[in-house]
């Protein structure tokens, strides 16, 4: 076996000490590349061939443990109809597809309460996707609130690929899990009409608050939450319409 060591430990010393030089002292990066060569020296010097190790006899076989009996058995298979049968994946989900359809319909009825509400304030029509684009483009972070409401070409199209790859994001992600999902009041829909919309608002403002704090005073977050009502509820309508397909069943040996 190998002989136990300090060598390791001075060596940790050396670098610590080499690096503590750059910052303080260049006499400590001097005593540490001296800790750090000896080290290196003293630690291959015992992995030579004939050093650093030591001799550790066996037992007598008469002071070891018994050999544990090995015993043909089986671990107990959960069949159908036992409890805890499929208690994590479901025997039914609904397809790939049909979150995505959820996801774009939702995305597509998103955005008419907060463009309701953008023209009912006297914003205009692109408040709200300027909004969408400066929580990825840094310097919408400055622009005053006129700024805000007028049109811009990159802003547009940078909330559109947002918009829509969160919508279709979202959606698959809730048409996958949605079976896996513990039976609350109110069915599916409540999961798609009030979990999703409460935990997407709380991610959205708290990746706002860290992206772009300013941004985040001009955001009604009223109508920003019933805009992702609005989403919840028909992305879990078409999810649930959809028509589920059988899980494959794993072979079980009898």
């Amino acid at each position: 076996m190998p002989t136990p060591t300090a060598w390791p430990v001075v060596l940790s010393v050396g670098v610590t000490l080499i690096g503590m030089g750059f910052a303080t002292s260049l006499a400590l990066s001097v005593v540490g590349v001296f800790l750090l060569v000896v080290a290196l020296v003293g630690w291959i010097g015992q992995l030579l061939p004939g050093r650093g190790h030591t001799h550790e006899p066996l037992p007598d076989r008469s002071q070891w443990p018994p050999a544990p009996t090995p015993r043909e058995r089986a671990v107990e298979q959960l069949r159908p109809g036992m409890p805890g049968h499929r208690f994590r994946l479901p025997e039914k989900v609904h397809p790939i597809s049909a979150g995505v359809k959820g996801g774009m319909v939702g995305g597509l009825l998103m955005p008419i309460p907060a463009l309701l509400y953008s023209l009912l304030a006297g914003h205009g029509l692109w408040l709200p996707i300027n909004l969408l684009a400066g929580m990825v483009v840094p310097d919408f972070e400055s622009r005053t609130i006129e700024q805000l409401e007028a049109f811009s070409l990159s802003a547009l199209l940078v909330g559109m690929v947002i918009h829509v790859t969160i919508s279709l994001s979202i959606g698959l992600i809730y048409g996958v899990l949605l079976p896996t999902l513990p039976p609350i009041p109110g069915g599916p829909v409540i999961w798609g009409g009030l979990v999703m919309p409460i935990l997407w608002t709380a991610f959205s403002y708290l990746l706002m608050g860290a992206i772009n704090p300013a941004l985040q005073e001009h955001v009604n977050w009223y109508f920003f939450v019933l805009s992702q009502f609005v989403y919840g509820v028909a992305a879990s309508i078409v999810v649930i319409r959809s028509e589920m397909v059988p899980v494959r069943q794993p072979d079980v040996a009898s």
